[in-house]
């Protein structure tokens, strides 16, 4: 057996063999909780791609609207109307960040705290529809910026954990195992030999014994 195979021990006894069969348990109990960790995360990672797929393809309607009223509107209005008109909707906007907590992994909370109301700012009726495919257009860009950055750091998160159970699965749990059967051979080897020498010392007392009888 290789020594690669093999963990370093200090000697072959009996109490460093206890040692290995209570590290290989708590080895293997890790090992469950960090797959059991990484499906979760699986899990996670596909709900938030969900949620990602619908969102994308929200805005992209609304953008499409959007679009579309604004070419209309430049050309009702012309540029520097339209540019008058929109002014008071670059200010009054906040977003709050933070973070949150999700199966084990730090996310970021991204919301739209605060924008314009509606009835603080005058504008025609022409231009209420683009205000309000605006005002959830920018909802939709934090989301999907909040979702975006949790699924990178669920990726990160769960090639760190992926690491974590093949090194605990191909590695340390193999090399514990092979060195416990290193160890039980080398003391079934022991036993072999000392039953061996036990029986040539029986022997050679009982040759003792017969030359001293006669």
């Amino acid at each position: 057996m290789s020594s690669r195979q093999l963990l370093r021990i200090t000697r072959p006894t009996k109490l460093e063999l206890i040692r290995l069969r209570r590290r290989l348990a708590v080895a293997r109990r890790i090992h469950r909780i960090l797959r059991d960790r990484l499906t979760l995360i699986v899990q996670e990672f596909f709900i938030v791609v969900k949620k990602l797929y619908r969102m994308r393809r929200e805005l992209n309607e609304l953008l499409e609207l959007a679009y579309r009223g604004y070419s209309q509107a430049y050309a009702f209005y012309g540029h520097r109307e339209l540019s008058l008109l929109s002014n008071p909707l670059a200010t009054g906007v906040e977003v709050y960040a933070a973070t949150r907590n999700i199966v084990g992994v730090r996310a970021p909370l991204i919301e739209l705290k605060s924008y314009p109301k509606e009835h603080s700012i005058v504008l025609p009726p022409e231009t209420l529809t683009i205000y309000r495919v605006r005002a959830r257009v920018l909802e939709l860009l934090v989301s999907i910026a909040e979702l975006e950055k949790e699924l990178q750091v669920l990726g990160i998160e769960f090639e760190r954990t992926k690491r974590r159970v093949n090194m605990l699965e191909h590695v340390l749990i193999p090399r514990i195992l092979n060195t416990i059967k290193y160890l039980r051979s080398k003391f079934e080897e022991r036993e072999r030999e000392e039953k061996t020498r036990m029986k040539r010392i029986k022997t050679v007392l009982t040759r003792r014994r017969g030359v001293a009888i006669l």
